[in-house]
């Protein structure tokens, strides 16, 4: 008999909720606002069987381009062979969490317009590019200290 290969084939640990973390939903995963245009991260919730995603998209960051009554629609990008094609794939709520992806970027922006008003109550200028690898200062290597070292003679112990 040949093995099958379904839609939950291989889903053991994906769709199995941690210890002590069954039983209903909480009311807070439906209260969630979600925007077009804004990141989700799809993770699965067991709990729930409707508007599953496919094994695949577990795990997978998308963006939002539909919003409907109880689903959302997401665009995730697949790799297949050698490109990557926008899928996209609609989900219920319950198997959407807000991505934190973006916040380290919007902190970052945030700092760097704080910079820029103190700047120009200065009337000067900031450089904000980031300069990665920076050449190291110069320095000389003096040869005197090298200890030459002979390799041993190759001998069997018996």
């Amino acid at each position: 008999m040949v093995r099958s290969g379904g839609k939950r084939s291989n889903t053991r640990y994906i769709h199995s909720k941690p210890f002590r973390k069954s039983g209903n939903e909480h009311v807070s995963t439906y209260i969630q606002n979600f925007k077009i245009g804004e990141y989700v991260d799809i993770l699965i919730n067991s709990s729930i069987q409707k508007g599953i995603p496919f094994k695949y998209y577990h795990g997978k960051t998308g963006k939002i381009f539909k919003i409907s009554g109880n689903s959302v629609g997401v665009m995730v990008e697949k790799i297949v062979g050698n490109r990557k094609i926008l899928k996209k794939i609609n989900i219920r709520i319950e198997h959407l969490k807000k991505s934190k992806t973006k916040e380290g970027f919007k902190e970052r922006i945030k700092g760097k317009d704080k910079i820029r008003q103190i700047v120009n109550k200065k009337k000067s200028f900031i450089f904000f590019r980031k300069v990665s690898g920076l050449p190291t200062e110069d320095h000389f290597v003096s040869f005197e200290k090298i200890i030459k070292i002979n390799p041993e003679p190759y001998s069997i112990i018996i």
